[in-house]
């Protein structure tokens, strides 16, 4: 009865489990990575559209700045105009906001870039991590 007890104790594992569990443990890994590698996908189709909002916002705010300009230097040929000094107000406050827009724009744009080496960087190493497991495990799917 006693050596019952110490046989059942004591924990053995066949190869064959250690293969399939070693082979459960690359298949994890290989979905993390397809998942990795998708996320990094849809960062860089993010990456594309803030970069045309960018571009746009960017040249929206030239243009509000530009037109802001004008109408100041209008107005300092006429300093009483209150409509002109109205407008000037106007698209001196268009201007800014166009500009905060278009930082706001810039910072997502620096954001999603970093979130995309973030991935590139975790996704090496994960390439790196299954390479040396799969050196260790002899991943043969059985054919029966």
């Amino acid at each position: 009865l006693l050596f019952s007890v110490v046989s059942c104790s004591q924990k053995t594992v066949s190869p064959e489990v250690q293969r399939l569990e070693g082979q459960k443990e690359l298949l994890k890994k290989h979905t993390k990575l397809n998942d990795l590698k998708l996320d990094l996908e849809n960062e860089l189709t993010r990456v594309q559209q803030l970069t045309k909002d960018v571009e746009e916002a960017n040249k929206e705010a030239d243009k509000s700045a530009s037109e802001a300009k004008d109408t100041s230097r209008d107005l300092t040929k006429d300093p009483g105009d209150e409509k002109l000094s109205k407008q000037a107000e106007k698209a001196a406050k268009r201007a800014a906001n166009d500009a905060k827009k278009a930082r706001k724009l810039n910072e997502k744009l620096g954001d999603s870039n970093e979130e995309v080496k973030s991935l590139q960087r975790e996704i090496v190493d994960l390439q790196r991590e299954l390479s040396l497991l799969e050196k260790k495990i002899d991943f043969v799917p059985n054919s029966k």
